[in-house]
């Protein structure tokens, strides 16, 4: 069924206001301007400062939208780019003001010397062979002096790669 045309015209312009009062025309530098501020709202809630620069990088696309007639394409091009000069300054700056606390290397290297462990395969003089159990581990072990049998403590001296270097407990 078709309707005359002034009915017809009547149901367009009606869907237009509609669309209007549902969805007004919003423009880009807002929608920019939203997605910034949310991204730096978003920073307290989640740990990092990732989304921090992403939120830089919207707000300056959204004032460049505001102060610039620009289209989509450059409008995604200034996001990247704030974005990415954002990330390289602001992450040497975060790193400068929030220095970290611990300065000790987290993987201790001597953790290993002075401790007392089972032997559980015979260590030999000066050759691979013996077995020490230590944290829960088979470990190579050699003495430099004298061959010390299984069941017997030792202290550990140093490590040379995965090898330890034992001496028995009443000869230190």
């Amino acid at each position: 069924m078709r309707f005359p045309a002034t009915i017809g015209f009547f149901l367009y312009e009606e869907a237009f206001f509609f669309q209007d009062w549902i969805m007004p025309e919003i423009s880009p530098a807002l929608v920019w301007a939203i997605i910034g501020t949310s991204l730096v709202i978003l920073e307290f809630l989640i740990p990092g400062t990732f989304v921090l620069f992403l939120g830089i990088g919207a707000l300056v696309a959204g004032f460049a939208t505001r102060f610039f007639e620009i289209n989509l394409l450059w409008q995604i091009f200034v996001f990247v780019t704030t974005t990415f000069l954002s990330v390289l300054l602001g992450g040497t700056l975060v790193k400068n003001i929030f220095k970290p606390r611990v300065t000790v290397d987290p993987f201790v290297k001597d953790d290993y010397q002075g401790q007392v462990v089972p032997v559980v395969e015979d260590v030999l003089v000066m050759q691979l062979g013996g077995k020490v159990k230590f944290q829960g581990t088979l470990w190579d072990a050699i003495s430099t002096d004298v061959r010390i049998s299984r069941g017997d403590l030792v202290k550990i001296l140093s490590r040379d790669n995965l090898v330890f270097t034992v001496a028995q407990i009443d000869k230190i």
